[in-house]
């Protein structure tokens, strides 16, 4: 099978959608769906409408020279395309890590309180170091970060740095 027809190519489902956008190739696949019919018990010009559902994989014939409508080919489709993009601030980490802080403010500033909830509770004094530790598993520079929290009054410290914790709620806190 092609590309086109097991749902590979990038574009094969403009192929699918391409052959559903004909009232007459619909009224077609609904025969097809309900009545299983021959090609040959077709009309001339139901055959013409065929041609394009075939093509794209909606309609195939069967063993037994029957037609039948493919869902296999709306189920392939759907397993092949890419999951859909993240969104807030997890459009800037990579697996689940932040890689490079964002240019803009306004992002950084973001990311920096989504981190800081995902991080450090509410209210739960960590010490410097588990803190770090933390910080570590979700990003690449977890010092600068740790820095920019405390700099943001999301995260307070002991005078001599020994414990952290998070007073503020953000808008990632289910509270």
């Amino acid at each position: 099978m092609d590309e086109g027809r097991t749902g590979g190519s990038d574009n094969a489902w403009k192929q699918v959608v391409a052959s559903l956008a004909d009232e007459g190739r619909l009224r077609v696949l609904a025969r097809v769906v309900t009545e299983g019919p021959a090609e040959a018990a077709l009309t001339t010009d139901e055959r013409r409408r065929l041609a394009p559902l075939l093509a794209a994989g909606v309609v195939v014939r069967g063993e037994d020279g029957l037609l039948r409508a493919a869902p296999e080919r709306f189920a392939a489709l759907l397993a092949t395309s890419p999951a859909p993009r993240p969104t807030g601030p997890e459009r800037f980490l990579t697996d689940g890590r932040l890689l490079r802080t964002p240019k803009r403010l306004r992002d950084r500033e973001l990311v920096v309180r989504f981190l800081a909830s995902q991080v450090l509770p509410l209210e739960e004094p960590v010490t410097e170091l588990t803190l770090t530790k933390r910080l570590a598993a979700r990003a690449a520079d977890p010092v600068s970060l740790r820095r920019a929290m405390v700099d943001a009054g999301l995260v307070h410290r002991t005078r001599d740095g020994a414990e952290y914790w998070r007073t503020v709620v953000t808008e990632f806190d289910d509270v």
